[in-house]
C-alpha cells in the first residue's frame, strides 16, 4: 500500500515486478482519500494521455480496514490499457470531491512483445438524438468552431462498464450528452439478474451517496429478448440523481445494485457531457437554414474525426427535422432590436405625481401561499388599496394569503390554467385564451397587474380586452428553460409575444430583464427593485426572545444554528446544501457537531420525498427540515448563520429578512443576489451547486464568526437604505398609475 498527503493506493493487478504482454491489458486495485478527503473518480496517464478507470467498485474489506461503519467503501477500480512493448510508466491520479486532481503513484511496467495481433476496436456510434442534442447546443453561440467544440467534449469511450453476467441492463438516460436542471440529472434504463432478486437500485456520481432510484415496470422489448428469465417482465428503472457542479465533464454515472442476500454489485459505468440551466436559457442563434447546414455539417465531420460512426438512418434525419423545428422555435428574433440593448426603457421608478392611482385593479398571482413573490404581491396590493383602489384577485391556486386580500376588501377568484399547460400548439393555447376571457371579466377594470411569469396569460387578456397591463417577473430564466416539460415547445412563440403586448414589463434587477431582453418592446419596460419592509421586521424581532425560542427548537446556547430559508425545491438547491454539510461532518467533524441545521421550507412534494430520502442516507441527526411556515422570523432571531443556496433568484425576501435581522449569510451568488450583496463585505458569495463550496464556506463563517457578525451591520444598512418599502413602495404606486394612464 502507498500512501501520499492525498490518500492511499494499492495495485493489486499486475503484481509488482510481473512484465505483461502488450496489447489490452487489465488492470485492478484499490484507492481511497485520507483526512476526510472524499475520492469521485480515478484515471491513468500515459505517455501523456489520461485513460478512465472503472471506480467506485464496494469492497467490504476496505471498509473493516479503514474502520468505517459502512457496509463497504466504493474505492476498487479496474481499468484496461493498449500497451506497446517496451517500458510503461504509469501515473495513477485521483479526483476528490472538490474537482482536484492527485497524483497517487507511478508504476513502471515492463511490456512484452505479444504473441497476436491485437483486435480491431470498433468505432462507437452517435445516435440520432444524441447528434440532435450536440447540434441544438452548437446553435447556441455565434462561434462558427462551436460545433467543434460540442464534438469534443462527447465522451469517448462513454461506456466504460457494462452490466456483467449474470446482470443484464441498459441505460437509455443519460446519453453521451444530458441537460442537468438545478443539479439534477435523469436516469431511466433496465436492469436485472438472471436468477436473483434484485433489491433495490441506486446511482450516484460522487460516491457521496448512493440514490435510490425507482425500480420496476415493463419494457416489453426487453422481456421479448429475454423470455426465458422471469425478472426479464418488471425490470424498469428511473430517477434522478444529483450532480454536484464543482465535478470536472465528463460526469460518470456508477448503477448499483443490491441483490436479496444483501451484496453490492457496480452494474454499469457510463461517462456523459452535461450542460446547467444557464446554458440551457441562452436562446439559440438566430435562425437561418443556412446556419444550420453549415453547424450540421461541422458537428457531422468533427464527430467522425473523433471516431464516432454517424449512420444515416431514416431515425438520424427524423432527428435533424426535429432539431431543425426546435432551432426556429427558440431561435433569438432574426433582427435583434439592437437599440433596445442600450435602452433602459421608460418606467424605470417613476416618482409620484398628480397621475391618479387606478381606481380599479385586477391583479393575477400563480397562487396564494406564503412565498416570495405572492408576498411581494399582496404588500403590493395593501399599497394600492391605501392609495384609495379597489381590488379584484385572481389566482391559479388558493392558498393562505386569501385571507390577507379579505382584510384588504378585495374579491377572490380562483380559476384552472391547465387547459394552458396542456395545449399542443399555439392555436390550441389562443382557444385555451378565448375560454379563460369568457370566465374573467375586464370590462371595468382600470388596470390589469400580472405577477411572476406564469402570469403570462393575463397579459393576453388585458390586451384582448383592451386594458392596460403591468407584468413584474420575478424570475431569472427564459420562457422556455421555465416551460420545459411542463408545455409544448409549439407554444413558445405566443408566451414570448407577451413582452411585447405588455404596457409595462417591470423587473427586479437588471440581470433579470438581460433574460428578456430579445422579446421585448422598445421602452415597455423597467426597473423596479422589490422591498421589505424593514420598521415591520423590526417591530416583530424585537418581541421575539432569541433564548426561549432556541430552547423550544432544542438548541443548546453553545451551539451554532445554521439556517437555510425558502419553500423546498430543487431551483432552491437544498439537497447540494445538505451535501456540503455532510462534507463538513467529513473534513470538519468538530465544526459541524457543535452546529444545528435547519431547512424551513419543508413541503409534499416529489422533491421533498427525494430530499428526505437523502438525509436518511447521509445520517446526519443534527440536519433536519422543518415544514414551511408563514412566520420565519423565529428562525432569523435564533440563528446564528444562515444560507442560501438557490441555483436561480430575482431580489430575494429570504435573503433581505436575513439582512435586516443581522444574521451573517452565506449564499450563492447568482442573479440579483448580488444587488442585495455585491461583495465579501456584506456576505459570504459562492457559486451555485457547489457541495464543497457550501461546506468551506460553513466552515469558513464557524471558525470566524466574529468577523462574520461584523458584516451584518454593513448588509443592513445596505437594505435598509436601498430597499426599505418606505422607499420603494410609493414608487410602485405610481408605477401602476403611470401605466393605467398610458396607453395599452
Amino acid at each position: 500500500m502507498h500512501e501520499t498527503p492525498s490518500g492511499f493506493f494499492h495495485l493489486d493487478q499486475p503484481a509488482p515486478a510481473t512484465p505483461v504482454k502488450a496489447g489490452r491489458t487489465g488492470l485492478a486495485g484499490w484507492a481511497a482519500g485520507t483526512h476526510g478527503r472524499h475520492f469521485v473518480d480515478l484515471r491513468i496517464r500515459v505517455d501523456g494521455t489520461a485513460h478512465p478507470a472503472v471506480y467506485g467498485f464496494p469492497r467490504a474489506d476496505l471498509a473493516a480496514f479503514f474502520k468505517q461503519s459502512a457496509a463497504f467503501l466504493p474505492g476498487g477500480f479496474e481499468a484496461y490499457l493498449d500497451l506497446l512493448p517496451g517500458t510503461a510508466e504509469l501515473t495513477f491520479e485521483a479526483l476528490d470531491i472538490a474537482g482536484q486532481w492527485h497524483v497517487l503513484h507511478t508504476q513502471t511496467l515492463d511490456v512484452e512483445p505479444a504473441t497476436a495481433a491485437p483486435a480491431a476496436t470498433p468505432h462507437p456510434v452517435i445516435q440520432p438524438h444524441e447528434f440532435a442534442r450536440a447540434l441544438l447546443n452548437a446553435l447556441r453561440a455565434d462561434e462558427t468552431d462551436h460545433a467543434s467544440a460540442q464534438a469534443a467534449a462527447l465522451p469517448l469511450p462513454a461506456v466504460l462498464r457494462f452490466p456483467h453476467l449474470p446482470f443484464h441492463g441498459h441505460l437509455h438516460q443519460p446519453t453521451l450528452t444530458e441537460r442537468v436542471l438545478f443539479g439534477r440529472l435523469r436516469i431511466e434504463g433496465w436492469l436485472f439478474h438472471e436468477t436473483a432478486r434484485i433489491r433495490r437500485v441506486a446511482a450516484s456520481v460522487d460516491l457521496q451517496t448512493w440514490q435510490e432510484l425507482e425500480l420496476g415496470g415493463h419494457k416489453a422489448y426487453v422481456e421479448a429478448m429475454y423470455p426465458q428469465f422471469p425478472h426479464a417482465k418488471d425490470c424498469r428503472i428511473d430517477g434522478l440523481i444529483d450532480v454536484p457542479a464543482q465535478l470536472p465533464l465528463p460526469l460518470c454515472v456508477r448503477i448499483y445494485a443490491e441483490l436479496d442476500d444483501g451484496s453490492w454489485h457496480l452494474c454499469q459505468v457510463q461517462r456523459v457531457h452535461t450542460w446547467d440551466q444557464e446554458t440551457e436559457k441562452a436562446p439559440l442563434i438566430a435562425h437561418r437554414p443556412i446556419t444550420f447546414l453549415q453547424r450540421a455539417r461541422e458537428l457531422d465531420r468533427r464527430c467522425r474525426e473523433r471516431g464516432f460512426t454517424v449512420p444515416r438512418t431514416r431515425d438520424f434525419w427524423r432527428g435533424l427535422r426535429q432539431a431543425h423545428a426546435e432551432y426556429r422555435l427558440r431561435a433569438r428574433p432574426a433582427v435583434s432590436p439592437a437599440a433596445n440593448a442600450a435602452v433602459q426603457g421608460r418606467f424605470n421608478r417613476p416618482v409620484a405625481d398628480a397621475t391618479p392611482t387606478p381606481r380599479r385593479i385586477v391583479l393575477f398571482t400563480h397562487n396564494l401561499a406564503h412565498e416570495g413573490a405572492p408576498l411581494f404581491l399582496v404588500e403590493l396590493a395593501r399599497e394600492y388599496r391605501t392609495a384609495g383602489a379597489r381590488l379584484h384577485i385572481i389566482s391559479a391556486a388558493d392558498g393562505p394569503l386569501a385571507a390577507r386580500y379579505h382584510e384588504l376588501g378585495a374579491t377572490h377568484q380562483v380559476v384552472s390554467t391547465q387547459p394552458l399547460l396542456q395545449s399542443a400548439d399555439r392555436r390550441g393555447l389562443q382557444r385555451a385564451l378565448t375560454d379563460l376571457a369568457r370566465a374573467i371579466d375586464l370590462s371595468a377594470t382600470d388596470l390589469v397587474v400580472a405577477n411572476t411569469l406564469s402570469m403570462w396569460w393575463a397579459v393576453h387578456l388585458a390586451h384582448r380586452a383592451g386594458k392596460p397591463s403591468l407584468f413584474y417577473l420575478h424570475e431569472s430564466t427564459t420562457p422556455a428553460t421555465f416551460y420545459l416539460g411542463h408545455m409544448s415547445p409549439r407554444t413558445l412563440p405566443l408566451i414570448q409575444s407577451t413582452f411585447r403586448l405588455a404596457t409595462c414589463v417591470s423587473f427586479l434587477t437588471e440581470t433579470t430583464r438581460n433574460y428578456y431582453r430579445p422579446w421585448l418592446g422598445r421602452d415597455n419596460h423597467g426597473i423596479n427593485p422589490g422591498w421589505i419592509d424593514v420598521t415591520a421586521i423590526d417591530t416583530q424581532l424585537a418581541k421575539l426572545d432569541r433564548g426561549l425560542i432556541r430552547q423550544e427548537l432544542g438548541v443548546a446556547p453553545d451551539t451554532r444554528l445554521v439556517v437555510n430559508v425558502g419553500s423546498v425545491c430543487d431551483r432552491k438547491g437544498q439537497h447540494i446544501f445538505a451535501r456540503g454539510v455532510d462534507l463538513l461532518w467529513r473534513q470538519h467533524p468538530a465544526s459541524a457537531a457543535r452546529c444545528r441545521f435547519l431547512m424551513i421550507g419543508g413541503r409534499d412534494t416529489l422533491f421533498d420525498r427525494d430530499l428526505h430520502a437523502l438525509l436518511r442516507q447521509l445520517d446526519r441527526p443534527n440536519l433536519t427540515i422543518i415544514p414551511a411556515t408563514a412566520d420565519p422570523l423565529a428562525y432569523y432571531r435564533a440563528a446564528d448563520l444562515f444560507v442560501c443556496s438557490s441555483y436561480e433568484e430575482s431580489l430575494p425576501r429570504v435573503i433581505m429578512e436575513a439582512m435586516v435581522a443581522r444574521v451573517p449569510i452565506l449564499t450563492t451568488g447568482v442573479h440579483g443576489i448580488l444587488d442585495l450583496l455585491p461583495d465579501s463585505e456584506h456576505g459570504c458569495l459562492i457559486p451555485p451547486g457547489d457541495s464543497q463550496a457550501i461546506c468551506d464556506g460553513l466552515q469558513d463563517l464557524l471558525a470566524h464568526h466574529e468577523a462574520a457578525v461584523v458584516r451584518t451591520q454593513r448588509a443592513r444598512d445596505r437594505v435598509v437604505q436601498h430597499f426599505n418599502s418606505a422607499t420603494l413602495l410609493p414608487g410602485h404606486v405610481a408605477l401602476a398609475a403611470c401605466v393605467a394612464s398610458s396607453r395599452p
